[in-house]
């Protein structure tokens, strides 16, 4: 009964069973089978018959495929709770992938005969799984569609007079100045202050700067549908420019029945990074939280880093304190240049801005996290010093990531022996490149099965991309 217990519960992780009523989940769960996987093991081949769906329990798998030129390519890093195999079994087609455990991994294993009978018993299932088809798909579309080095940043200009226009400039300038890649500039969905502050003609479709970025100012014919108008400008400006950075006056709403304006959909679709511009004064205030709210639910997490900045655009602004939840503060600044010097000499941009940039650019490049979490506890209850260990986890990243750093958290687990238990720990983590991550997350998971057995763990928690994994 226990291991049909631990089966439905690792089918109710998946997005494509969740929804299933527990009876119908033991039956499905009675139908497969539990497999267990070595580090370095291969699960399936690329070229295998697509004869089973994998459900991910415990562990990580990487995802691979060898090129026409024999090098390979990793696709993804899978964790619980995802599937793999599905395509191949809808299409009763070879596996275009070859996955391996990257650490020991669990997966519950669903034959493809079994498979195609859930999915005409239970129409629930196969709406999931064209869903996910479909997001497949879309990413698909997105990587042949655009230059792999291109990265869009959008502004959102949550409340008027913030000065987004000034601050979205400056941020593009300075990302075209320290990447040295083909940046642009614009606002959605019309951008009025950004031609009056500029003083530009509205006739002029793109103005090519010669300090810093270029600025999209007309958008293609005014009578097409704005979803149209916005697939236009994008599919126009991905294929000449690596950084894209877009405002939008307008911050995004959703309609009676929850759905975003489609338009609204296709940018944060695409963005790498949102940066939500807020008073000081407006960071706990009900609209700007039901706004944080409606991003959650419509951008992939992992994927998309979304900051505060509460930017003080008044003086009377600044005798608010800065709230724990803003990532960012930029205090009144009396002198702030004028962006009309930009079309013929380089906007100065205030120190404090600057520091901002510097560390929003950083992070653009590092768009993937690893997280190591430090109990404060060994043998389920018994206290220790977890700084030696927090120290040893900061140097072990930073040596391979270039910097680290630590916050405090309560966490809480279910150890086999005690039952729930509660402690302080300790999240060491870091940002990386998608080629440092492929190249160390190997090594970072050997790194904390040693801190396991040293510090007597039943399990260690880690964070890729903001999921969480045990080893």
């Amino acid at each position: 009964m226990h291991l049909v217990e631990d089966a439905v519960a690792a089918l109710r992780q998946s997005m494509l069973f969740k929804q299933l009523p527990q009876d119908t989940l033991e039956q499905i769960a009675a139908k497969t089978k539990l497999r267990q996987f070595f580090p370095n093991e291969t699960i399936v081949w690329q070229g295998d018959p697509s004869d089973s769906l994998y459900v991910i329990i415990n562990g990580i798998v990487t995802v691979q495929r060898v090129t026409a030129h024999q090098q390979t390519q990793i696709l993804a890093y899978l964790m619980p709770g995802n599937t793999f195999g599905e395509v191949g079994i809808l299409e009763n087609q070879p596996r275009s992938a070859t996955v391996k455990a990257l650490t020991d991994v669990d997966v519950r294993v669903i034959r493809r005969e079994d498979f195609m009978e859930i999915l005409y018993k239970h129409p629930i299932v196969a709406i999931e799984l064209a869903k996910m088809l479909g997001r497949y798909l879309i990413e698909a579309n997105r990587r042949l569609s655009r230059s792999s080095r291109m990265r869009m940043v959008l502004i959102i200009n949550v409340f008027e007079g913030q000065g987004a226009t000034s601050i979205g400039v400056m941020l593009a300038n300075m990302l075209a100045e320290k990447t040295n890649l083909r940046t642009i500039y614009t606002e959605y969905p019309i951008p009025q202050k950004l031609i009056a502050d500029l003083g530009l003609e509205k006739r002029t479709k793109i103005y090519k700067s010669k300090q810093g970025c270029d600025f999209l100012i007309s958008p293609d014919d005014a009578s097409l549908p704005d979803v149209v108008k916005t697939t236009f400008m994008i599919d126009n400006i991905i294929s000449e420019y690596e950084n894209v950075v877009i405002t939008l006056n307008e911050p995004p709403d959703e309609d009676q029945d929850g759905n975003l304006d489609q338009d609204i959909v296709f940018m944060l679709d695409y963005a790498k990074q949102i940066i939500l511009l807020v008073p000081p004064d407006k960071v706990k205030d009900e609209h700007f939280l039901r706004l944080q709210q409606l991003l959650r639910r419509h951008i992939k997490r992992d994927e998309v880093q979304v900051f505060t900045m509460a930017n003080s655009a008044t003086q009377d602004l600044q005798r608010h304190p800065v709230e724990a939840e803003t990532d960012f503060y930029v205090p009144f600044i009396p002198d702030f240049p004028s962006l009309k010097i930009g079309l013929h000499d380089r906007i100065p941009v205030p120190s404090v801005l600057q520091n901002i940039f510097e560390l929003l650019i950083d992070r653009l490049e590092r768009s993937n996290n690893i997280g190591i979490f430090i109990p404060s506890t060994v043998d389920i209850d018994t206290p220790i010093d977890p700084q030696p260990y927090i120290e040893r986890t900061l140097n072990f990243l930073a040596e391979r990531f270039g910097g680290a750093t630590c916050k405090q958290a309560s966490g809480v687990w279910n150890s086999e022996k005690a039952g729930l238990v509660g402690e302080t720990v300790y999240v060491v983590y870091t940002y990386v490149t998608p080629a440092d991550m492929n190249r160390h997350l190997d090594e970072v998971i050997e790194y904390v099965k040693s801190l396991k057995k040293e510090l007597r763990q039943e399990a260690m928690a880690m964070e890729i991309n903001r999921k969480l994994t045990l080893i």
